[in-house]
């Protein structure tokens, strides 16, 4: 992985990187949000075929030979969870906008068959045309909400999954920092 985009991370102590207040094992504990939040910031920035490397300096007498591993493991543990909880949140978007669709086609069949109706009944009625024209236009509004949910506020947490995904698979390189 010569390529490999590097993000950054300098701290004074593994410690920084988690959340304090999360009594999970080290491998299970999840980021800190501020760490978190940098990491993504700078994923976003990279191109989606291009590898990403997260490069940690710590101080030199903080180094443990087995500190990359460990730290590998619980970012990739913690990005994988937040992949996970995307895709969760993807299915439940999808059934909401399946409900709503299905409520939608009902709402707009029950607009449409009522307007056929009053517009047989009153052939002649520019009012009863006009309501027909507007329980149409209801039907359509019932519509809007689902459709859009189908087709366009899924592609956020699409974009987020797959940058989750590539996080939690990106190789955790340990440095020692150099004194400024």
């Amino acid at each position: 992985m010569t390529n490999a985009e590097e993000i950054e991370i300098r701290i004074k102590s593994v410690d920084q990187l988690f959340n304090s207040l999360d009594p999970a094992p080290f491998r299970e504990r999840e980021l800190d949000r501020e760490a978190e939040r940098h990491i993504v910031a700078y994923a976003r920035e990279v191109a989606a075929s291009q590898p990403i490397k997260l490069v940690i300096y710590l101080p030199p007498a903080t180094l443990e030979p087995p500190l990359a591993t460990e730290l590998e493991d619980a970012i990739g543990h913690h990005f994988a969870h937040q992949a996970r909880e995307q895709e969760t949140e993807l299915s439940e978007l999808r059934r909401l906008g399946r409900k709503g669709l299905a409520v939608g086609l009902l709402v707009m069949l029950f607009a449409t068959l009522v307007g056929v109706a009053l517009t047989n009944a009153f052939p002649d009625s520019r009012f009863i045309e006009t309501i027909e024209h507007s329980l149409i236009i209801f039907g359509w509004v019932a519509l809007w909400r689902p459709i859009e949910i189908l087709l366009y506020d899924r592609w956020p947490l699409i974009r987020a999954r797959k940058l989750f995904q590539r996080l939690a698979g990106a190789p955790v390189v340990v440095r020692a920092a150099t004194a400024n």
